[in-house]
């Protein structure tokens, strides 16, 4: 069994099992300190995940335990996901020779792990979306595992989600919600197997990302929690994007509707709706958020409807204020719909 400790004072109780592999997990420990411990020592921003953690210090792991508690593990699961694809125009482009559309379902079908349905839901397209799909569902391997949806009226990528998800949770069996924008793909085919290996139950995950442009790769990035607030604002320490999040399915909360800005509210309430100590932080680089999309990206483009969003954004988080779980969040959430305010009356449009 693997052990996590971020205590020195706990190395001579566990020292005398030798069938357990210690790790120690440091952070601002001197390497003088470290040297004299003789063991396997890393630091706590270099952690995926580990398997126990014996302190009430937070770090990523599948159990939280103190010296005396059980220390078994939860049984591994092959868990069974819903892969929610909301998308409008974006089969265009050249990625590997694929367009961002075709790019986005293929790293989603030639997964290594295959427990999923892949949901996409079309939202009015006037390109060769649906087509597209339709190609992939008459393929035998594939169309058992690919639902297309057409929205009859615009949804925008809120409303959107939302028919993917109340299509899954009435047709389909499954344990958690992913989620990807129809220009993004999977950065590996290992990314859905890599997920099931550490989610053991947890409510919610996160999965890292890498930024890509005209250039390549500009920018890799990984969570950072250091405490409930950094979870719940969803800021540059922890992003509000949909397809960074893995939720159990009774853990979902709808999107807003009607709005370009449909992200950074939703992310508010889903942390609201789950337990921090059961969120999973996965450091691994598992998405490829598409900045070569500059034509169709809604987090890009400016216009009327960004300005009208923004002002729904302040209105959500109002009325988020109702029915708030985590009251400790009331001023942090208020401090922010003020920011909202100020920005907005200021002609700042952006995500916020």
């Amino acid at each position: 069994m693997k052990i996590a400790i971020d205590n020195i004072e706990y190395l001579s109780k566990l020292q005398n099992n030798k069938d357990d592999e210690i790790i120690f997990v440091f952070d601002k420990e001197p390497l003088e300190e470290l040297l004299k411990i003789d063991i396997h020592c890393v630091n706590k921003d270099k952690i995926i995940a580990v398997d126990i953690n014996l302190t009430n210090y937070y770090i990523p792991c599948v159990k939280k335990c103190t010296i005396d508690d059980d220390l078994t593990l939860p049984p591994s699961k092959d868990y069974k996901y819903a892969i929610i694809v909301p998308n409008c125009n974006n089969d265009h482009g050249d990625i590997d020779g694929k367009t961002f559309f075709s790019k986005c379902i293929e790293s989603i079908l030639n997964q290594s792990y295959q427990n999923f349905e892949l949901i996409i839901v079309d939202d009015m397209s006037t390109d060769s979306s649906v087509k597209t799909v339709q190609s992939y569902m008459k393929k035998k391997e594939y169309a058992k595992k690919i639902h297309l949806i057409q929205n009859t009226r615009k949804r925008f990528n809120g409303g959107t989600r939302n028919i993917g998800i109340d299509y899954a949770l009435n047709n389909i069996d499954f344990d958690y919600f992913a989620f990807l924008d129809s220009d993004d793909w999977w950065t590996t085919e290992k990314t859905l197997e890599i997920i099931n290996k550490y989610l053991n139950g947890h409510e919610m995950a996160l999965i890292g990302m890498q930024l890509v442009d005209q250039n390549g790769v500009f920018m890799t990035k990984t969570h950072i929690i250091d405490c409930y607030e950094d979870f719940f604002l969803s800021d540059n320490k922890v992003w509000c994007t949909a397809w960074a999040r893995i939720i159990r399915k009774d853990k979902i909360v709808y999107f807003p509707e009607d709005t370009l800005m449909e992200d950074r509210t939703w992310s508010y309430e889903q942390a609201d709706n789950v337990d921090y100590n059961h969120v999973v932080n996965i450091k691994e680089i598992l998405y490829t958020w598409n900045r070569t999309n500059v034509s169709n990206s809604v987090s890009l483009v400016r216009g009327k409807n960004w300005e009208a969003s923004a002002w729904k954004h302040i209105g959500q988080q109002l009325m988020l204020l109702t029915r708030l779980k985590h009251n400790e969040m009331r001023p942090i959430l208020e401090k922010r719909i003020q920011e909202c305010i100020n920005k907005v009356n200021h002609r700042i449009y952006q995500q916020y």
